[in-house]
């Protein structure tokens, strides 16, 4: 009989840790797998100016010279519409004049704005907001560029040149 009570020991054990690690053991009831697809975006954003270049000449002091005509054109080459920025170096090349952002150039300074895009704006150092919104794939829009000399020169400079960037984003 010992034997046999034993037996019951160890099956009562074996009963008991076997409940226990269920408890501690999860069950796994699902699975889970996936499926690897692959696909290629198309869609394109590609921005071009003509002209790429434009003398105005002499401009006096305090004084406003625009191009006139849509003189320049801004094109959308890409396959999806865009939004475009624009923004100049914040002197000329020579660093002699520096931009005035505001319209309200002092000495020594010029003003950039633009002209017939969709929120005219003067152009400042750095890419700030859209100056032209969802123009169409292979659209084009022509605008023009207002230069603004400051109220006054320490001297007598020689010609000045900057340069403006356009960035073309997806709309």
């Amino acid at each position: 009989m010992e034997w046999k009570k034993t037996t019951q020991n160890i099956v009562n054990i074996v009963l008991v840790i076997g409940t226990w690690s269920m408890v501690f053991i999860p069950l796994v009831l699902a699975d889970e797998t996936s499926i690897s697809i692959t696909f290629d975006p198309d869609g394109t954003v590609y921005i071009d100016v003509t002209p790429k270049s434009r003398a105005f000449g002499a401009i006096l002091i305090g004084a406003w010279v625009n191009t006139t005509g849509s003189t320049f054109t801004l094109f959308n080459n890409g396959t999806m519409a865009m939004n475009v920025q624009f923004k100049s170096n914040a002197t000329t090349d020579s660093t002699q004049l520096t931009l005035d952002t505001d319209g309200n150039p002092g000495a020594d300074s010029y003003s950039l704005y633009t002209d017939g895009l969709d929120n005219d704006g003067y152009i400042t150092a750095a890419y700030a907001g859209d100056f032209d919104m969802a123009l169409a794939e292979s659209g084009n829009k022509g605008f023009d560029l207002c230069l603004n000399m400051g109220s006054s020169l320490s001297s007598n400079f020689t010609v000045q040149t900057t340069s403006i960037y356009l960035l073309g984003s997806i709309s």
